[in-house]
């Protein structure tokens, strides 16, 4: 077969002169040429051609010769006729071939997941991990699947080391079976079986006293409960929260101490977990960091940093659902969720004033615990006219408006505005806001203010007169409406007032002033300017006008 290299077809000399070698074609042979290094003429013969040392097959023992030829072995024509040897067997391809980078990457991944399930069946089945609850079972068969896939991806990524890989699979797919029959500490069959064994223990127990004619141990049956009951619940986390809080509240009076209590909460949906969250933080005041702890189906909340006493706490619980039982040794409420109660009316209904069910309705939603409803709830009153159930809606509104944590208060007062009956209360109560917001500087809702001034709450008036000091536009017309009682702390802002506060005092004076105002009014008039000196003939002229018999 010809040569596929063009280089075999010239032919290397060298010059008799100078010793330089050339390539030149097989041509030029038997003909004169001039080196180009020396000048020095010769003839092209076999002098001159530089000849290569040869060798035969067998001779090099060099396998690595091989794999370098032009041909491949297997597409040489076997010569007719003669008998031929062959010294090796033709290599496979393969075994030359690089490692693909998708097998590499394949590879990495089968190890790279088997370590990490490996690592969450150790550290995720404890109690509060990821595979809290989860029977063995299941934890096996997370195992299993985990290292049948792993070994597939070891083999498929070791093409020249197929069984190797696959025994290294096997035995980390070995490890990973053992894992869940070891760590077993939230494995809800292992929880059950020891609920089971409480039953038994007890049925033992009773059978054992009544063959004896003995009364049973009602104390060390119960202690044994407790501790299966412990084990069902997972009270480990609510034990940690007990442990810290005992050693924060060691020299302060009884008043101060703070407590944790668990609960138990049975059948609530994920969907409603943010409101109980919500409901429980604004009643309990607890600490913001409050866990849910997967128990199956159920949740254990570790309600901490809290006041209040487990019977107070159990209280508060009928507005999520039933208390079933309250577990006293372990400071646990067992409830079971009412997740209709999370449930909205119908929008239809809610909004329609001229209806039936309207103000049933809206009723209702004030009772939800769900602030986002109850604030669409307030709104929607607000608006509405005060036709039935009026002192149970004011009522409602009152205990709204003295919640910790409600946003909406203006909204409350806006409400109330239109609702309360009998003034004072409201009034009363929209004060003791206004001045907690005062103390916090805090931003104080004009509807609060508004409410008060309605209330005829007197007390008002001196909390009104520095907000009104700091922003006159935004509050005279709120001042205004107090009427006669703000007369004299009017005149005492006078003198020092200036400037938009001064304008502000005398168009205020105008609509409240009487005899007192009149002759600080027309003394002031002297020696204003003309803009301040019109507001001042006006308000002269309206409180005349009101004194007028």
């Amino acid at each position: 077969m010809p040569s596929l290299n063009p280089d075999d077809k010239l032919l290397l000399i060298r010059c008799p002169s100078c010793g330089q070698r050339f390539k030149v074609g097989d041509d030029l042979r038997g003909r004169t040429v001039e080196c180009g290094g020396c000048e020095h003429r010769f003839k092209i013969n076999d002098d001159v051609i530089v000849r290569g040392q040869k060798f035969y097959p067998g001779e090099r023992r060099d396998t690595a010769l091989n794999r370098f030829q032009r041909v491949p072995l297997a597409m040489i024509p076997e010569p007719s006729g003669i008998a031929t040897t062959r010294y090796i067997e033709p290599p496979d391809a393969t075994e030359f071939e690089p490692i693909a980078p998708q097998r590499i990457i394949a590879g990495a991944i089968g190890g790279c997941v088997m370590v990490l399930v490996a690592l969450l069946l150790i550290f995720g089945a404890s109690h509060g991990g990821a595979l809290d609850m989860w029977t063995t079972q299941q934890r096996v068969v997370l195992a299993g699947f985990t290292g049948l896939l792993g070994t597939m991806l070891l083999v498929y990524a070791n093409p020249r080391g197929r069984f190797k890989s696959g025994g290294y699979g096997l035995l980390l797919s070995v490890g990973l079976l053992a894992l869940p029959f070891f760590f077993t500490e939230g494995s809800s069959d292992t929880l059950q079986t020891k609920g089971t064994s409480v039953k038994k223990d007890r049925d033992s127990a009773r059978s054992e006293s009544r063959a004896s004619g003995k009364k049973a141990d009602p104390a060390r049956a119960e202690s044994e409960a407790i501790i299966r009951l412990r084990a069902l619940i997972g009270t480990d986390p609510l034990e940690k929260e007990i442990v810290e809080l005992a050693k924060a509240n060691a020299g302060k009076p009884e008043k101060e101490q703070k407590h944790a209590v668990g609960l138990w909460v049975k059948g609530l949906q994920e969907v409603n977990r943010y409101v109980v969250r919500d409901y429980i933080l604004r009643e309990t005041g607890a600490n913001q960091s409050m866990v849910f702890y997967p128990r199956g189906n159920d949740f254990l909340i570790v309600v901490a940093g809290i006041t209040k006493t487990l019977d107070e706490v159990a209280g508060l619980m009928s507005a999520l659902g039933t208390l079933d039982k309250v577990h006293r040794e372990i400071s646990v409420l067992e409830v079971t969720i009412n997740n209709e109660s999370f449930v909205a009316g119908s929008l239809e209904k809610l909004t329609d004033k001229r209806g039936a069910e309207f103000y049933l309705l809206n009723k209702k939603e004030l009772e939800s615990i769900d602030l986002d409803r109850v604030r669409r709830a307030v709104q929607r009153l607000a608006e509405a006219e005060p036709k039935v159930f009026r002192s149970d809606i004011t009522r409602k509104l009152l205990s709204l408006l003295e919640t910790p944590g409600v946003t909406f208060k203006g909204d409350i007062c806006r409400a109330l505005t239109v609702w309360s009956e009998t003034p004072g209360p409201a009034g009363n109560a929209a004060l003791r806001e206004v001045n907690e917001l005062v103390v916090h500087k805090a931003k104080v809702p004009p509807e609060m203010i508004k409410l008060i001034v309605k209330e005829k709450t007197p007390e008002v008036i001196p909390v009104l007169d520095e907000l009104w000091a700091g922003s006159p536009v935004k509050w005279e017309s709120i001042y205004a409406d107090v009427g006669p009682p703000a007369e004299a702390l009017l005149l005492r802002r006078f003198p020092e007032a200036e400037g938009m506060l001064r304008q502000s005092v005398v168009r205020l004076l105008g609509i409240v002033g009487g005899k007192e105002s009149l002759p600080v009014l027309e003394a002031a008039s002297k020696g204003a300017n003309p803009e301040l000196r019109v507001l001042l003939e006006k308000s002269i002229a309206s409180i005349r006008k009101r004194l007028e018999p």
